[in-house]
């Protein structure tokens, strides 16, 4: 199944549209502006809750938590690696782990569970707002998978915030991680 996950133009935190093939909204994210763990509610169409994701306060690499209704929960987190091609592990419960590797420019990810491909993700080069298409394979859990891109894509824009020198709640400064913790006064 294909999917974007689309940034509202106008927003207050991490505020996405997920979209089918046919362009129809699937889930809306409603990411909480004030949380200081970058919370983001998804929602189904009908305004239930189906997910949680959010951004662990202290970790030495960018961690995210992700737990689903049905009671599947999963951890990303960033792991070392070269500037190259940036990896991120996806540890599921009681599942098998997932890894995501990207390319130099950040722009394309690949989703492997036990060496095979289960989705392709591909950023937009030229968009007014962060948009991302993601190729799930069939018979993967949808939800998860996009959960986890939800979690990319805001440690991207933090990324690109403390780049800009604005902290995770855009203010100089912000909040984050030990990382921010361990540099000191600004």
């Amino acid at each position: 199944m294909i999917y974007q996950v689309r940034e509202k133009l106008f927003r207050l935190g991490e505020d996405n549209d997920i979209l089918n093939d046919a362009g129809q909204p699937v889930y809306q994210v409603d990411g909480k502006v004030l949380s200081l763990h970058g919370l983001m509610l998804v929602n189904d169409l009908s305004g239930n809750e189906v997910g949680q994701v959010s951004r662990k306060l202290v970790s030495l690499l960018a961690t995210y938590e992700i737990s689903l209704a049905g009671g599947v929960s999963a951890e990303v987190h960033q792991r070392f690696s070269g500037p190259l091609h940036p990896k991120w592990t996806v540890t599921v419960a009681g599942g098998a782990d997932m890894e995501m590797t990207g390319n130099f420019s950040g722009h394309d990810f690949i989703l492997t569970e036990n060496g095979q491909t289960i989705a392709t993700i591909s950023k937009a080069w030229i968009s007014l707002a962060d948009s991302y298409g993601v190729d799930i394979v069939d018979g993967q859990n949808d939800l998860l998978i996009l959960c986890s891109v939800l979690a990319l894509e805001a440690e991207q824009d933090r990324s690109q915030e403390h780049n800009r020198g604005v902290g995770g709640l855009g203010v100089v400064g912000g909040f984050g991680g030990l990382g921010d913790l361990m540099k000191g006064p600004l």
